[in-house]
């Protein structure tokens, strides 16, 4: 079958969201078995500019909006899942309410001792720790070099403390009634980020800096291949951890639920039930293929720029973040369109193999939740008649 049209989404809570040229839909299947369907348009970045479509510079902005796109969706399973919960929680018989304690108003208070305590490290502690970390730092490094660099990480760990404790929520405080906002949802992720800046993108670079090897461009390609090789390994056994969360686990599900309907559309024709069942929950266009594309992209354009000094190499990685995400857009874009070929095939096994890590074989009413999704943003896809129209949801009411 010719594919003329491209559909692709991302696993949620309980559910699966789909993405159409236009429209993107998030379906979660609630407690009570229903299925709950949020249908939106796409929000198209610079929409009309004709930058937004050349190759290489496309990539960007569809990332941003696939990032948006997943984030929103997010939300709304989220929003779903603090509903179903709330009512669960309702039909609990009632228990003796202990008095609350006072709302603590010193948030501005304990963010000035942080700061005071970071301004002591950066002052006093810094100096001392120099002795003990310069043997490891790259070779060559420098007492000043290691001091500057100690630093940088106190300020920049202080001050990441000091923004996350007078913004984030305090969890004693009573939950909101319209369940996660886009600004406390935002909140959430900016940690997240940092973190995986910091795991996946600076540390392989720091340690492979470790290496005591010295010499000509053929030991900085080395370099650069020992960093993709740690880069890789952090991946796997992060993946493989969360792997092991039973909510991760149903998360992988629909996953494999989402891709066993796509499969179905492109390579048979139709989405129905069985047809799903019978597809692969692998897919050249996936995510998890993308970022091992990305990893190997990484060492090839980091090559070109040999092995600078450490602080030069690290800003270098985060400033060809954007640059090789656009390369490894084009590459999978490329092999989702070509996706028969054998040559494709052959170059598309590793990012394959790489999925099973991130799928599970789903269960049926998982691959009726993708359904609903994709028929949401398809034309070409009905559901069965037999199936119940999906239902409305109704955020809560704030209170009064």
């Amino acid at each position: 079958m010719a594919e003329t049209r491209f559909y692709g989404g991302q696993a949620v809570i309980e559910g699966v969201m789909m993405r159409g040229r236009d429209v993107y839909a998030t379906a979660v299947r609630r407690r009570d078995g229903s299925v709950v369907v949020d249908r939106r348009p796409v929000p198209h970045f610079l929409e009309g500019w004709r930058i937004a479509k050349w190759p290489l510079i496309r990539g960007s902005f569809a990332l941003v909006e696939a990032l948006t796109l997943g984030i929103r969706s997010l939300q709304f399973s989220g929003n779903v899942a603090l509903q179903d919960e709330a009512a669960a929680e309702a039909e609990k018989p009632a228990e003796p309410v202990a008095p609350k304690p006072a709302r603590s108003r010193g948030r501005w208070l304990e963010a000035l001792v942080v700061a005071a305590v970071g301004g002591v490290c950066y002052r006093f502690l810094a100096p001392k720790l120099v002795p003990r970390l310069t043997g490891l730092m790259p070779a060559g490094t420098t007492s000043s070099e290691a001091l500057e660099a100690i630093r940088v990480l106190v300020v920049a760990a202080f001050a990441l403390l000091v923004v996350v404790m007078l913004l984030w929520p305090r969890s004693k405080a009573e939950p909101s009634p319209q369940g996660l906002d886009d600004s406390a949802l935002w909140l959430a992720m900016l940690p997240a980020f940092a973190i995986g800046i910091g795991l996946f993108v600076l540390l392989p670079s720091w340690l492979a800096g470790l290496a005591r090897v010295e010499g000509g461009y053929g030991v900085a390609v080395l370099k650069n291949l020992l960093e993709g090789a740690i880069r890789l390994a952090v991946i796997l056994g992060y993946i493989a951890a969360i792997g092991q969360m039973k909510q991760v686990r149903r998360v992988f599900q629909y996953h494999g639920a989402e891709h066993k309907v796509i499969n179905a559309l492109e390579i048979e024709g139709t989405a129905d039930e069985e047809a799903a069942s019978r597809n692969s929950p692998l897919h050249p266009r996936c995510g998890t293929a993308f970022l091992l594309l990305f990893i190997v992209l990484k060492v090839i354009v980091g090559c070109f720029f040999g092995w600078p000094v450490w602080y030069v190499r690290l800003a270098l990685r985060l400033a060809m973040v954007p640059v090789v995400a656009a390369l490894a857009f084009e590459a999978t874009r490329f092999a989702g369109k070509h996706r028969n070929s054998p040559i494709v095939r052959a170059v598309s096994a590793p990012g394959l193999l790489l999925q099973r890590l991130t799928t599970r074989e789903p269960e049926a009413p998982m691959i009726q939740v993708a359904m609903y999704a994709l028929a949401a943003v398809a034309p070409e896809v009905s559901l069965p008649a037999s199936w119940p129209a999906p239902a409305e949801f109704e955020p809560a009411s704030p209170r009064t």
